[in-house]
């Protein structure tokens, strides 16, 4: 407990150090610079955050009357560990007399990664000196938690430091008490915490037990409600196959004394059926030689019709030749042998 006193303390008296070398580092917001015939003046914001918009103030005054040939100004922003161009500027080829000013303001907005201070570069050239000036320097300190909030948050800390340190010297003398009553609860804690490691093995045990256990049951018991399900239904169908089997029996007898009666008809029927194959038989066989006959006189008509045909073709010939007699003129020159006269 002492040595978490004694590191606050340590860690609060290092952040008042550094709180006040950053004020006095950012006490100034103002830069000036006299070199080549003019007097430049920059104004700042010490602080800020990041993407804040803020403005560079630049104030040129001429010490005697002179050309400005170029001047230029850049601000550079330390983003991610590398240094970002955020704004520059460029004035070439304008006069100004002696104790004139010209001013001009530089806004710019950080970039949301900014951390650091930013460093500003300025170029001028003019005709009153054959050289040139040129500087870098630092502007505007920017964090997420800037020196002012930073030093609010310390004068907070610091009033609340003698109540804190006042509640602490009380809760330190509590501690001292606790701590004395923490040392006996501690044995009896190591007494208890052995009694229940061994109760704690000893339950563990049975547990494991009672859940073979009842696994084991609940097997067993699956078991009996499928065996005793199964029972039941072979028992519905040992009733229902039973009365079954009463009505087939009884139908038996019926049906034995139908079979019987039926067996005498089917032999008398037999007996039929051998007597009607028999005459079959005879009628086949009458039939077959009736066609054979059949056959026999239809070849003997058809000779007869076809002789009756011819007749009476002959006949209407006959009459036909009758009825339309005709002449035959034929003209014959009738020349008379010697030897006929003769005769």
């Amino acid at each position: 407990m002492q040595t978490t006193k004694t590191l606050c303390l340590l860690c609060t008296l290092l952040l008042f150090f550094w709180s006040l070398t950053t004020a006095d580092a950012l006490a100034n917001s103002n830069v000036s610079f006299q070199s080549v015939g003019v007097t430049i003046n920059l104004a700042f914001p010490p602080e800020a955050h990041p993407t804040d918009n803020i403005s560079h103030n630049l104030t040129i005054t001429a010490n005697s009357a002179l050309t400005i040939q170029n001047f230029t100004i850049a601000v550079y922003a330390p983003v991610n560990s590398t240094s970002q161009l955020v704004k520059t500027q460029t004035l070439t080829s304008f006069d100004l007399q002696q104790n004139q000013n010209f001013s001009s303001n530089l806004a710019l907005t950080l970039p949301s990664a900014t951390n650091g201070t930013l460093s500003c570069f300025i170029y001028l050239l003019t005709d009153h000196s054959a050289d040139y000036f040129s500087a870098t320097f630092y502007t505007t300190q920017i964090s997420s938690l800037t020196f002012s909030e930073m030093q609010k948050t310390y004068n907070e800390l610091v009033a609340n430091y003698t109540t804190v340190q006042s509640a602490y010297n009380t809760l330190l003398q509590n501690y001292d008490g606790l701590l004395a009553n923490y040392s006996s609860l501690l044995s009896d804690y190591t007494s208890l915490q052995n009694k229940y490691d061994s109760l704690s093995t000893d339950y563990n045990s049975s547990v494991a037990s009672h859940q073979a256990l009842l696994k084991t049951y609940n097997a067993q018991l699956g078991e009996y409600t499928t065996l005793n399900s199964n029972y039941h239904t072979l028992q519905g169908k040992d009733n229902a196959l039973q009365t079954d089997y009463d009505l087939l029996n009884s139908s038996r007898y019926l049906i034995q004394a139908s079979y019987d009666a039926l067996n005498a008809t089917y032999t008398s029927l037999n007996q039929t059926y051998v007597d009607l194959e028999s005459q079959i038989r005879n009628f086949t066989q009458r039939i077959s030689d009736s066609e054979n006959a059949l056959n026999s006189d239809k070849i003997v008509m058809g000779i007869f019709i076809a002789t009756l045909v011819c007749l009476i073709a002959l006949i209407a010939y006959m009459k036909k030749k009758e009825t339309n007699p005709y002449l035959v003129i034929r003209k014959e020159t009738v020349t008379v042998k010697p030897d006929q006269n003769q005769e």
